[in-house]
């Protein structure tokens, strides 16, 4: 019989540095910080192609409606993931540069079924 194991019913205690750790992510940056690099990023997008008297408009091929905030967050998660996928290569996040904006187009484009306005 092992002794070293807690008997049932034992609460064990938590650490609270590993709690305190657990709001920063992995790359050292605090989830606020993360939040709002999204949202500066996403605005970003939206300046483009969004509504707000974006430079290249683009609209939903199905519903005629202007690009959303909604899907450019979609599309920027499903980048992130790409970019975090060791088997895709030369995919990797810029920041939020116009690299990273140019991709997000790409997958509103192809996976999202947008259009630019007049096409």
């Amino acid at each position: 019989m092992c002794h070293n194991l807690p008997r049932i019913g034992y609460k064990m205690p938590y650490n609270r540095e590993v709690i305190k750790k657990s709001l920063t992510m992995n790359s050292g940056t605090s989830s606020t910080e993360l939040n709002d690099m999204l949202t500066n990023f996403v605005n970003y997008v939206d300046s483009f192609y969004g509504v707000n008297d974006p430079l290249y408009p683009m609209m939903s091929q199905i519903t005629k409606q202007p690009l959303s905030k909604v899907d450019i967050l979609s599309a920027t998660e499903n980048y992130l993931s790409m970019c975090s996928d060791d088997s895709i290569e030369n995919c990797t996040w810029g920041d939020g540069d116009s690299l990273d904006r140019e991709r997000v187009r790409d997958i509103l484009l192809e996976e999202y079924q947008y259009k630019f306005v007049g096409e």
